[in-house]
């Protein structure tokens, strides 16, 4: 009986000790990483949990709509608004189309536009959708626009160049898409542009910093995670576009990752998370470098979540991590800042 509880004992007294000797190297890797997220002032979301939303930025106001939830009814289309300044959730406008999961965003001369994306509705292009709506935040409305010219799909990526808009990739359920579409907001009309040279993807993330789009990631349609990155000169081509691929992060710790989160700020841009990944990497375009920072503290990692960057701070949440459903924590990111383990 003694030798047992005193075997017992030891175990124990073994497994805790590596236990805390994981907990500190854990600690003490973060801490040699910059950039800080936390929790501490920063309200939940303002609507219900959920996953696979859209997001955008106007002015001093983050916005986070659509998704699915977890409630009876689970695709929704309701907004809210995030005002940085007084830290407060509003709830603005419904989206005029069918609520949707997967759909995708951008925001041109002051105004946002989402569309395409999930609906469920299956016995109507099998619950892909082709709409297009801008929202106009003076007015507090949205109105139809013209058709994406690239048909129904989901998990599709948009950015905005050179005071043009463009939207490509994704899936609709019969294959992968690799072709983009510029969107003309004065004459409410789409044109086919170069096709994206990295192949055929969905859940890819793209970013603008300096002028210069950049799209890349995903999960290509051989079901691999990539991590390669391509920027497009809305010029090239004869005004077409051309794509160039950029030398990818030989960083072991850097991994292929898909629906994914990109941040800019201050001219930098933050890869955060993925399915099932909580590492952030932050991409410098004028020397085409990779630096691994402090990775999102949530645990099973974040994918399909929402984010927007105002100021200097970078804001992420909702999305699912590994096993979970929706979610609708919210959190700031200082990439300036040392870790912090008490504000979260």
């Amino acid at each position: 009986m003694f030798n047992t509880l005193k075997k017992t004992s030891l175990a124990l007294l073994v497994a805790s000790t590596a236990f805390v000797q994981f907990s500190c190297n854990k600690d003490d890797a973060e801490a040699d990483k910059l950039g800080n997220w936390y929790r501490t002032g920063i309200p939940n979301f303002g609507g219900s949990a959920r996953t696979r939303a859209v997001s955008f930025v106007i002015g001093n106001k983050g916005y986070i709509g659509t998704g699915l939830t977890n409630e009876t009814a689970p695709r929704v289309k309701d907004f809210w608004s995030y005002d940085a300044t007084t830290k407060i959730w509003s709830q603005v406008a419904p989206f005029e189309g069918s609520g949707r999961n997967d759909a995708t965003a951008f925001v041109m001369n002051g105004k946002a536009y989402v569309g395409t994306g999930f609906d469920g509705v299956t016995t109507v292009d099998g619950g892909y959708k082709k709409d297009f709506y801008q929202y106009d935040p003076a007015t507090n409305k949205w109105t139809k626009k013209a058709d994406f010219l690239g048909g129904t799909r989901q998990y599709a990526t948009s950015f905005v160049t050179d005071n043009r808009a463009y939207v490509g990739l994704g899936y609709n359920g019969s294959g992968f898409y690799q072709d983009f579409y510029e969107y003309n907001d004065k004459t409410d009309k789409w044109s086919e542009v170069a096709t994206f040279t990295g192949g055929k993807r969905r859940g890819a993330l793209s970013f603008t910093v300096g002028g210069k789009a950049y799209v890349g990631f995903g999960l290509n349609n051989a079901g691999t995670e990539v991590k390669d990155l391509y920027s497009f000169d809305p010029a090239g081509n004869s005004g077409s576009g051309a794509w160039s691929r950029l030398d990818a992060n030989t960083d072991d710790a850097f991994t292929g990752r898909s629906f994914a989160t990109a941040l800019v700020i201050n001219e930098k841009a933050y890869v955060v998370g993925g399915a099932g990944k909580s590492d952030t990497w932050e991409y410098t375009p004028g020397t085409n470098t990779w630096t691994q920072v402090t990775g999102f503290e949530a645990s099973g990692g974040r994918g399909y979540a929402a984010g927007f960057s105002i100021g200097n701070l970078g804001y992420f949440g909702t999305g699912s991590s590994t096993g979970s459903n929706g979610l609708d924590d919210f959190w700031a990111f200082d990439p300036t800042a040392t870790v912090n383990a008490d504000d979260n």
